[in-house]
């Protein structure tokens, strides 16, 4: 659904839809908007524009270039963006710490949907509010 000129076209909108539906993840209700993160009941998910920790509020509908964030069971959180081909091959290998550029939408060569566990950002810097409103992140390694 395409929104405040979001840059989420249907087909991205269509994954983004199986992907909530494949993990059985509710809205955050209405009464539960606002609500910090980690404050929220496991397998919901949520939009927000500070991604990066566990104090985040997330709200139930997308907005321009907003982020989605899926809790899942037992607390684990995935932040949802897009990034580079490259960049997405060095999340899923995993071995080495990696920093990566993650828009909240598709922008420029960063057209590749991926999920990243919050346990493994190191550190995060605010959303660039320009250029895509990326935010860069340094990951971890991923766990064993």
């Amino acid at each position: 659904m395409q929104k405040f000129g979001s840059a989420i076209s249907p087909e991205i909108e269509q994954k983004l839809a199986e992907l909530r539906e494949r993990k059985k993840l509710s809205p955050v209700s209405s009464e539960q908007e606002g609500t910090p993160l980690a404050s929220l009941p496991d397998n919901v998910v949520g939009f927000t524009y500070s991604p990066a920790n566990e104090s985040t509020p997330l709200y139930a509908k997308r907005t321009f270039q907003s982020f989605e964030i899926h809790k899942l069971t037992d607390g684990v959180a995935h932040l949802i963006g897009f990034v580079t081909d490259a960049q997405a091959a060095a999340i899923y290998d995993g071995k080495e710490p990696t920093e990566v550029n993650l828009y909240p939408e598709p922008y420029g060569e960063s057209t590749r949907l991926i999920e990243i566990p919050l346990e493994r950002i190191r550190r995060a810097k605010p959303p660039s509010r320009s250029d895509g409103n990326y935010t860069q992140l340094q990951l971890d390694p991923a766990a064993d």
